[in-house]
């Protein structure tokens, strides 16, 4: 008996139930959104973040720029410092080979070199950047205007004992590919000089990471300077957002063994003449002239612009200043008329 009127109440339930489904069922649709359903979803794709590959550069603390002449020669390769470098300047010098300014602000370099000697439009440079150029010797028409207009700098060569004291040569490397320097020594010894040490150098305008840069999408750059040891070849690497660098067809590779990279690439054409019968080149660095810039990936043809003694701006060809992404840049100083594929 109590079994039979169990089964007749789950019954009567039952189609209790039923009844009110069928009667509640267009409230209860309206109820339940797509979205619900999306929202539960555990793998639900989610919107990529874009890649920072110098993620905090911006935000590095900084002091006065050391600008220390690098050498660039096969036999100075590889080089020590370049890889925290806010900026690396290529120059030609004689030969058609080339020589580094790299301006360093930020970290301690425990070792920077082989330095070599300065000319005169590498004076013009470090003072752009309101750094202490660091160097030995160099050609008369450079030491002559470090005297004349009391460029503050540290000369291993013809300094004082101040100066000497930053500098070592290392044993297992010929003259004059041989000489380093870290970036505490230098400023202790730029501290002994009473050098402001404190005010940082000039930056260029960054954007944002998310921004897309507006410009010719391309893949490499190669600028072929006069000697075929100096050819320099920049590879963009679209998943790192990165320009890898390359000399001679083989990656440029620090002390470290890593390849260098650049978040930026701006190749600056420039008048030059010779000045002597040993190929020594006066470019020169003011005034204004063509430029390309390689950002994230693109280029954007324009114009540098720069009065003596001033900070190089850079524009598209409608006078606007072309923002640079965060990181690291290359800037490839070049004669006019010298080649360079895209």
């Amino acid at each position: 008996m109590n079994l039979r009127r169990a089964v007749i109440c789950l019954l009567v339930s039952m189609a209790l139930g039923a009844l009110a489904f069928y009667l509640l069922r267009d409230q209860i649709n309206n109820g339940i959104t797509l979205d619900h359903f999306t929202r539960s979803k555990p793998n639900a794709e989610k919107i990529k973040e874009p890649v920072v590959p110098y993620p905090g550069w911006n935000d590095k603390k900084r002091q006065r720029a050391l600008a220390v002449v690098i050498d660039n020669a096969p036999e100075a390769r590889p080089q020590s410092g370049l890889e925290q470098a806010d900026i690396i300047i290529e120059l030609p010098v004689e030969g058609g080979l080339t020589r580094l300014l790299a301006i360093i602000s930020g970290e301690n370099q425990e070792l920077v070199g082989p330095i070599r000697s300065a000319r005169s439009y590498i004076v013009d440079l470090a003072r752009e950047y309101n750094s202490i150029l660091v160097h030995a010797g160099g050609s008369p028409d450079a030491l002559e205007t470090i005297d004349r207009e009391g460029i503050e700098n540290l000369d291993e060569i013809y300094g004082n004992s101040e100066a000497a004291a930053a500098f070592w040569r290392v044993p297992d490397r010929p003259k004059p590919h041989n000489l380093y320097a870290s970036s505490d020594s230098l400023r202790r010894s730029a501290k002994a000089l009473k050098y402001d040490l404190g005010t940082p150098p000039p930056q260029h305008p960054t954007f944002k990471p998310d921004t897309e840069m507006t410009g010719e999408s391309i893949s490499d750059v190669t600028i072929f300077y006069a000697n075929r040891k100096s050819l320099v070849r920049y590879v963009f690497n679209k998943e790192k957002r990165v320009f890898e660098r390359y000399m001679e067809e083989k990656p440029h590779l620090t002390a470290k063994g890593e390849q260098l990279t650049g978040a930026n690439v701006i190749v600056q054409y420039v008048p030059y003449q010779y000045i002597d019968g040993d190929g020594r080149l006066q470019l020169i660095m003011h005034g204004s002239g063509q430029a390309l810039v390689f950002s994230d990936g693109k280029v954007i043809k324009g114009l540098w612009q720069k009065n003596p003694g001033g900070h190089a701006r850079y524009t598209d060809l409608k006078g606007k200043t072309i923002a640079l992404m965060e990181g690291p840049t290359w800037i490839e100083v070049v004669p006019k008329g010298t080649r360079v594929e895209y």
